[in-house]
């Protein structure tokens, strides 16, 4: 195999020398088979010579393997002989002509074109020395967006009559739309697809934006190999010059000078640079129409929401649960149409979109022009970019599914550098990415295994793309690390904010949300900068407090049922996966859970980030009582949140190992939240560890292994452990 690619290597460099040596090779590998000389997979030492070789290599007859041919082998040297035989040209493997700028790197000039949104913009920058075009200037050229080439190129190979479908849609970079197209005769640039805040929102962080522009020209300065020059066009908005003037400006003289991030740039307008740039013709369309228009000069917007700058204010957790079990529809969008609050409005949304789909029609507009949840919620994703209100562009970029057009690419480039990554929880092998994969399938791994909180899919996201940024520029941080744990990761910046605040680690986690994606960037960085440091304040900030000694508890573990004796068909796990699906409960488990609460702050139940699983036992005890059914139907609706049935069975069971605790020791009292996350996987970690004591330092490889195990447990086994892990974590008084 490897002969055939030196074969072909020779042929496109035209070494005369090379071809003969490599011809010569393959024609004594070759076996004839009905006059046909075919190239096998491999030649070996059969069984019986193996030691005679061992003596002295080389002295042993090879035969040919099985597999004759090898059809990618003879694939290539028949591709070789008709290049030799000269029936085909190189020109015709590659028509791009890729292999002659091999070794042969030339800089390219990149020319830049500046589009203001509208006059107003461009007035303003003209005060600075800027000079742009707007859409309406630089007609009969259109602009427009790059998702726009994108279906385009779908029609390439297409034929209905054949059943090809034609080229997959695909992101395209910035090679791609770096040029000037000529389409059934009209001139189109393309924007750059960084710039569609559309598709994912980092570039609204300023900061990103200009760190994009200045890497993208290093990008295709590096890359570019066609016949005249990259083209960049960028649009100018007001929002850029309100939120990051300085930063902004400071880039555009870069531009003005002639070089950014030492690659040399041009400005100019349009028609102008279209003179030496490089233009490329599309004839193959089958369907000429554009599914959108151009893009023309910012109107006002239309807007359907009431909006007030002084009306902005963050929810509690008690109201974000009362928005959540919503269900009454009127209610909800005579709401959505008073609220002048974006943060009201986004969790009404997401209440509405979970009841009706994205498509809904909410008869904002009367019945005469659709309103959809989904235009209502493009509508909140702009105003809170433009705002920086990045907790909301967040959750509203999670519910409109947005994935970074660099997913892919990042994940590679993490890969390459003997890396793998884990998405969510990671208690699963599945939730591991070790090979590359499409932005597709990577978006399908992160919403299956990631928190409930819809946010943290996009910050899934986020945090994978820096990381990427910096295994490129600071590989030294990552020494040690074989498996990048995303979700280890957000917690970790989590516990950081949840000490300088001084608050709840589910508090801290709605601070996180809060910062802008630059922020985000530098806390990942000082989380890998400290990882030690850090792993050991998360166990820290888990421990719970107790005023009382140790030998003053009476450690009692939760009797055994009868019926809980012996194992049921199918094993333990089945069991709890049926009972969890029930979600059926023990006899006064709601009561006991009441009873639990009086000895702690309070419970959370669930994903521990998400502050609408923490139930505060001040409020909660002073507004029910222990047999109301509000209490029953609050502590129901967290369990019914826990997707995994096993899973929440598991947490019925420590929830009641918890309350014969207390029940056996009134003056116990705790002073933090009782965490069931964290408990229960600390009695999954010392159930395991008790069980393989020899792999305490390589638990993390083994949680998979761990979690199945602990479900297969009885449930005496699993409160016993339950136990243990609250005795582990809890920190005692040493005088009283």
């Amino acid at each position: 195999l490897f002969f055939t690619y030196l074969f072909l290597d020779g042929l496109f460099r035209g070494n005369s020398q090379q071809i003969k040596e490599y011809q010569e090779l393959l024609q004594s590998l070759l076996i004839e088979r009905d006059g046909i000389g075919l190239l096998p997979e491999l030649y070996y030492v059969t069984a019986e010579n193996v030691d005679a070789e061992r003596l002295k290599p080389q002295s042993q007859t090879r035969v040919p393997n099985e597999n004759v041919p090898l059809v990618w082998a003879q694939s290539l040297y028949f591709l070789g002989q008709l290049l030799n035989e000269r029936l085909i040209a190189v020109g015709d493997i590659d028509p791009l002509g890729r292999h002659l700028c091999e070794g042969r790197k030339r800089e390219a000039l990149v020319q830049i074109a500046l589009i203001a949104e509208d006059e107003d913009l461009q007035k303003k920058l003209e005060v600075y020395g800027i000079e742009t075009q707007t859409p309406k200037q630089v007609e009969p050229i259109q602009v427009r967006q790059a998702g726009e080439l994108s279906t385009i190129y779908t029609q390439i190979g297409r034929n209905d009559k054949l059943g090809l479908t034609g080229r997959p849609e695909r992101r395209l970079r910035s090679l791609t739309t770096s040029r000037f197209f000529r389409i059934h005769g009209e001139t189109i640039v393309f924007l750059p697809a960084f710039l569609d805040s559309q598709q994912f929102y980092l570039t609204l962080d300023y900061h990103f934006l200009l760190d994009q522009i200045r890497s993208e020209l290093a990008y295709i300065q590096d890359y570019w190999i066609d016949l005249g020059r990259p083209t960049l066009t960028l649009m100018l908005t007001h929002t850029m010059l309100e939120i990051g003037s300085e930063a902004l400006l400071e880039l555009m003289q870069e531009l003005k000078d002639g070089v950014c991030n030492n690659v040399k740039v041009k400005l100019g307008r349009l028609n102008q640079l279209m003179l030496t740039a490089r233009m490329q013709r599309i004839d193959f369309l089958q369907d000429a129409d554009f599914s959108q228009s151009s893009v023309q000069n910012a109107g006002p917007r239309c807007y359907y929401l009431a909006y007030h700058p002084g009306g902005n204010w963050r929810l509690g957790h008690t109201q974000e649960f009362q928005m959540e079990c919503e269900t009454n529809l009127e209610l909800l969008l005579s709401s959505l149409r008073s609220s002048e609050n974006i943060y009201e409005q986004i969790e009404l949304l997401q209440t509405l979109i979970r009841l009706q789909g994205l498509n809904f029609d909410t008869g904002f507009n009367g019945p005469q022009h659709r309103v959809t949840a989904a235009d209502l919620l493009d509508e909140v994703y702009t105003k809170a970019g433009d705002l920086g209100i990045w907790a909301v562009v967040r959750r509203a970029a999670g519910l409109r599914q947005m994935v970074d057009i660099s997913l892919s690419d990042t994940v590679t480039s993490i890969l390459v550098r003997g890396k793998q990554i884990a998405v969510g929880r990671a208690y699963s092998q599945s939730s591991l990415i070790s090979v590359p994969m499409s932005y597709r399938e990577i978006t399908e791994k992160i919403n299956h295994f990631c928190r409930e909180d819809i946010r943290d899919r996009v910050l899934t996201q986020e945090i994978i793309i820096y990381l990427g940024v910096l295994i490129r520029s600071e590989p030294e941080l990552f020494q040690g690390l074989l498996t990048l744990r995303v979700g280890y990761l957000i917690l970790l910046i989590t516990s950081e904010l949840a000490q300088e605040l001084d608050v709840t680690q589910d508090e801290a986690y709605e601070h996180l949300m809060e910062l802008s994606p630059f922020e985000v960037k530098m806390r990942l960085h000082q989380v890998l900068t400290g990882y030690t440091g850090t792993s050991n304040l998360l166990r820290q900030q888990e421990s719970l407090h107790v005023k009382q000694k140790e030998t003053d508890i009476a450690w009692v573990v939760l009797p055994t049922e009868k019926e809980e004796s012996t194992v049921p068909p199918g094993g333990w796990r089945r069991f709890r996966q049926a009972e969890g699906a029930l979600n059926r409960v023990p006899k006064d488990f709601f009561q006991q859970v009441w009873l639990l609460m009086k000895h702690c702050k309070g419970i959370v139940i669930g994903d521990k980030l998400e502050r609408r699983n923490r139930l505060e036992s001040g409020l909660m005890l002073s507004e029910m009582t222990a047999g109301e059914k509000n209490f029953a139907l609050r502590i129901e609706h967290l369990l019914n949140k826990i997707e995994a049935p096993e899973y929440r069975k598991v947490n019925i069971e420590a929830l009641m190992e918890l309350a014969t605790i207390v029940a056996n020791n009134p003056s116990l009292q705790i002073e933090e939240y009782i965490v069931l996350d964290v408990l229960v996987g600390h009695a999954v970690r010392l159930a395991w560890l008790e069980q393989h004591p020899e792999r305490g330092d390589r638990y993390d490889e083994d949680k998979a292994s761990a979690w199945n195990s602990f479900y297969n447990t009885s449930p005496q086994d699993c409160v016993s452990y339950i136990l243990k892990a609250f005795r582990f974590l809890t920190e005692f008084v040493q005088e009283i």
